[in-house]
C-alpha cells in the first residue's frame, strides 16, 4: 500500500524502495529517471493533468533525480 499523504518525504521513501528492488532501472544499470516520477504520480494518485508532472519545477522531479544519484552513488544498480 502506498504511504499518504503525498508529501516530498513520502514520495521518496516510495522511490527509494523501488529502486532498493531492482525497479526503473534499465538494461544498462542506470536509472529511468522519467519513469520513476511518474509512477510515484501515479502510486499517490496525483497524475492528472494539472498535478506535479505538469509543473517541470515541482520537487517530484528533483526527488526522483535525486533517488536515482543516491542509488548510483551507493553501487546499489547493476
Amino acid at each position: 500500500m502506498t504511504p499518504r499523504p503525498f508529501t516530498e518525504a513520502s514520495a521518496r521513501a516510495w522511490m527509494n524502495a523501488q529502486l532498493a528492488s531492482g525497479g526503473f532501472i534499465d538494461a544498462c544499470g542506470e536509472v529511468e529517471v522519467t519513469q520513476l516520477a511518474e509512477a510515484c504520480a501515479e502510486a499517490f494518485d496525483v497524475a492528472d493533468e494539472g498535478g506535479p508532472l505538469d509543473d517541470p519545477d515541482h520537487w517530484i522531479w528533483d526527488a526522483a533525480a535525486n533517488a536515482a544519484a543516491a542509488a548510483e552513488a551507493a553501487g546499489g544498480l547493476a
